[in-house]
């Protein structure tokens, strides 16, 4: 792969009290490139010669900004006393800053050499994911279903004995290899950020998406006001507490006299800036809500919920629900004067055109700019931080949906769900004059547009866990119809866990289209949808077959395997004993798959009862008189 015109080289590096080693890879070639200081062979001289050439190379890893970087430019800011250095000593410096960038809670000790400028790079991890998202490389082996998942046997901490080399090398390789087959699966992550580059001017590549944006608001912020970074970068609207009454819209009002007095409440309400300060659960027309300064949402108990020839059911979403309050309304942080909401609305207007041209980078690019704000308004490290402004989006935000709720009811609707930004309702075809009258009038008082996506059927088992039918999927079956929530996806997503596929696809085709959970799973013959995986933290150790093993492991449930247990070690007198066990799966034994290459055909032992167990578990909660249909 070429960035920029350099060909990327993806890399890894181990640290031993007394070994070092370094593997790199060239993406084009396919090339690995071994540099290792040992007992056995000294290599750091050739190593200093590789990064000190590196003007037609991109030097990629994961996580390599935060912990190999700064190695490798510790290295060659000293590499006149590493190249006359003998081997321990070398391994010894190199491991006392490998203990400072792990142990310490700041980066002041070692900032030298995390900001040092020697090479390009680019780092996967925090490209992906923000700083509260970021998980281990062995998680995304497990999420890209990576042939295999490896976690290094021993400890980092103690000596590396020259006969346990290779298969340290072999670890090393097995990450190297891992991370370039992530950096294919970011290509189009990647065009997006060097788009981004060429039109504003600023470093992208190992930003995040909500940082991107902000820098990019920032950006043309800076452009309008002619300030200068140092001029803002300080600058807050801080506040303890914050007086509801001035912060909620003076035009809001209910006919409802339970919303009447609801609304009075909040009012009173003097609250801090965090999420948890006040919450009010209340019935309107049989639907529970939750409301509070941490938002709305109703309690939902599973519920199947198909029309039928006389009713509609529909989505009925406020498009962009925070963006569009903020200019509307002109909720920007006061420190930052009119001319941020300017900004902000000229982003939004770009974006608008964009999407209309088929534009799609810079239609991605500037949503990115525009949903990245509400974030940055409560946190106290961002320029700007302003709890009252993000308090006037979310609350006045949910005061406007409980209208369109009353509205809507008061028009023959029938409320299934309410969350954040929209509503699921269920009505008469009689009455459809009446809801688009009534979603009218509340477009026309809160200045915001709603948009509305009609559905067949409704699965619901709580309010972020649904399944969707889109109208036309009985007569296309296409799976672009069906809109899916929390246990419902049937898709791994990139650093985000990973439960058995089998099970949600099972009881979505088991609803969408009739087709019964046996079926489905026992006609599945992709062993990735019956993988799940399991983290211990450092605390315990992982025990299978008597064994113990690595902490992070990947498995299918199957008839013939051994349990896998949790436990600890405990010292007693001059031997340890293992403790505390903990069953990590107590319905069944498992197999190991953490290398898929060992699996060259569909496995037979597959225990296909726990799976059609799972889903009919799920689908009871829904039909419980139904369980003979299986």
């Amino acid at each position: 792969m070429l960035i920029k015109n350099k060909i990327v080289y993806v890399y890894d590096i181990e640290v031993f009290p007394n070994v070092f080693h370094c593997l790199l890879k060239n993406t084009e070639t396919k090339e690995y490139i071994y540099f290792e200081v040992s007992e056995r062979k000294n290599q750091i001289e050739d190593l200093i010669i590789f990064f000190n050439d590196c003007q037609d190379k991109m030097i990629c890893g994961y996580n390599n900004i935060h912990y190999d970087n700064p190695i490798i430019n510790f290295i060659l800011d000293y590499q006149k006393a590493m190249c006359i250095s003998p081997y321990d000593k070398i391994c010894r410096n190199i491991q006392h800053l490998s203990d400072i960038i792990i142990q310490s809670d700041s980066t002041e000790q070692w900032k030298r050499w995390k900001y040092a400028n020697n090479f390009d790079t680019l780092d996967l991890l925090t490209m992906l994911f923000s700083q509260k998202l970021r998980v281990g490389l062995k998680e995304m082996q497990v999420t890209m279903k990576y042939k295999n998942v490896q976690e290094y046997s021993g400890k980092f901490t103690d000596y590396l004995l020259e006969k346990d080399i290779p298969e340290m090398i072999m670890y090393n390789k097995n990450d190297v290899d891992s991370t370039e087959n992530l950096l294919y699966l970011c290509e189009n992550d990647i065009k997006l950020r060097l788009s981004i580059e060429q039109e504003y001017g600023i470093k992208a590549l190992n930003k995040d998406g909500v940082n991107l944006g902000m820098e990019i608001l920032k950006i043309k912020y800076l452009e309008k006001t002619g300030k200068t970074w140092d001029d803002i970068k300080d600058l807050r609207s801080p506040c303890d507490i914050i007086d509801l009454s001035k912060v909620i819209l003076p035009f809001i009002s209910y006919k409802t006299p339970l919303l009447q007095n609801f609304l009075e409440e909040f009012k009173q309400q003097k609250v801090s800036a965090g999420r948890k300060a006040f919450e009010k659960h209340f019935l309107l027309d049989n639907l529970e809500y939750s409301v509070g300064v941490g938002g709305i949402h109703s309690v939902n108990e599973p519920e199947i919920v198909i029309p039928k020839e006389d009713e509609i059911i529909s989505d009925v979403d406020v498009a962009s629900l925070y963006p569009s309050l903020i200019i509307e309304y002109g909720f920007y942080p006061p420190h930052l004067g009119k001319e941020f909401l300017e900004v902000y609305t000229q982003i939004k207007n770009e974006r608008i055109e964009a999407k209309h041209n088929g534009n799609k980078l810079k239609d991605k690019t500037l949503k990115l700019s525009i949903n990245g704000l509400s974030g940055n308004l409560q946190s106290q490290f961002s320029w700007c931080y302003s709890p009252e402004t993000v308090m006037r989006i979310r609350i006045n935000g949910q005061l406007f949906l409980l209208m369109l709720a009353e509205r809507l009811i008061t028009a023959g609707c029938k409320i299934l769900q309410a969350n954040t930004d929209g509503l699921f309702v269920l009505r008469k075809k009689v009455d459809e004059d009446k809801f688009q009258s009534a979603c009218k009038e509340w477009e026309k008082i809160t200045k915001l547009t709603l948009e509305e996506d009609r559905f067949e059927r409704f699965y619901q088992f709580a309010i972020n866990d649904y399944l969707a039918i889109s109208e036309g999927y009985s007569q296309t079956r296409n799976p672009k119809l069906l809109k899916k929530k929390g246990m419902f996806i049937d898709e791994v997503t990139l650093g985000k866990g990973m439960a058995p596929m089998i099970i949600p696809k099972a009881i979505n085709n088991y609803f969408a289209n009739g087709i019964s959970v046996q079926d489905t799973i026992r006609n599945c013959k992709d062993i990735n949808d019956f993988i799940t995986y399991q983290k211990v933290s450092k605390d315990f150790n992982v025990e299978y077959n008597n064994e113990l093993i690595t902490r992070i492991n990947r498995y299918y449930v199957s008839t013939n395997g051994c349990y896998l247990y949790k436990c600890k070690l405990e010292k007693v007198d001059d031997r340890y004993i293992r403790t505390g066990y903990i069953n990590m799966l107590k319905d069944s034994g498992v197999t190991l798959c953490n290398n898929l290459d060992e699996f060259k055909e569909f496995p037979k032992n597959i225990n296909y009862q726990y799976y059609i167990k799972e889903a009919i578990k799920i689908i009871n909660k829904f039909e419980n008189k139904q369980l003979s249909l299986f």
